[in-house]
């Protein structure tokens, strides 16, 4: 015969608590956002919506911003790995179109959250200074890449107009798909950054 407290021990789940895919937080978030506009979502919206707990959604993301910000350290990661593994024979025009490409190279089941993504950030200007940070390292290395390989230093003004310039190209092109394109962003990129070549 069993206690009470051996039946409330049982009655509990056993295992380890149930994890929550932050992309898929992300997605339900973008939609709302994109849908209904960035201010008028609140986080409990996003978290009714989800299906987590308010305490859950804020331990994934401190703020609102965050959900929006939270693919671009995976494009600055794949884009960096990418330029550095160009080979030193390459043009920088050509590597960095590459690297791009490859950056811009999202997987199947993150190209419609970073759609959404981009809708709301070109929706809502004042999301821009949340990835600021992220977006001056990646110019700067951009900067710096160029500068190397083209024999020159990173404060020559040739070399800092082209790097600002394809970083700028790369960006409107990003934009632009998520508001008009229907094929894969990294070709869309890659147009962009043929029209300066």
């Amino acid at each position: 015969m069993s206690s009470t407290s051996d039946r409330a021990t049982s009655d509990r789940p056993t295992g380890r608590p149930r994890t929550i895919d932050p992309d898929a937080v992300s997605l339900v978030a973008l939609r709302l956002f994109d849908e209904q506009g960035f201010d008028a979502v609140s986080m409990d919206d996003v978290a009714t919506a989800a299906g987590v707990s308010r305490r859950s959604l804020f331990r994934l993301f401190p703020n609102k911003a965050a959900l929006v910000w939270g693919g671009l350290d995976e494009f600055a990661s794949r884009f960096g790995d990418a330029l550095r593994e160009r080979p030193f024979t390459e043009s920088s025009s050509v590597a960095l179109r590459a690297a791009y490409r490859i950056g811009a190279t999202f997987p199947d089941d993150a190209v419609e959250v970073t759609r959404h993504r981009l809708r709301v950030i070109r929706a809502n200007p004042s999301l821009e200074h949340v990835g600021a940070a992220t977006v001056t390292t990646l110019t700067d290395e951009i900067v710096r890449f160029v500068a190397e390989r083209d024999g020159a230093t990173p404060d020559d003004l040739a070399v800092s107009v082209r790097a600002h310039a394809l970083a700028a190209a790369a960006s409107a092109a990003l934009t632009w798909w998520a508001l008009h394109g229907d094929g894969r962003p990294e070709d869309v990129v890659d147009r962009a950054l043929a029209l300066l070549a």
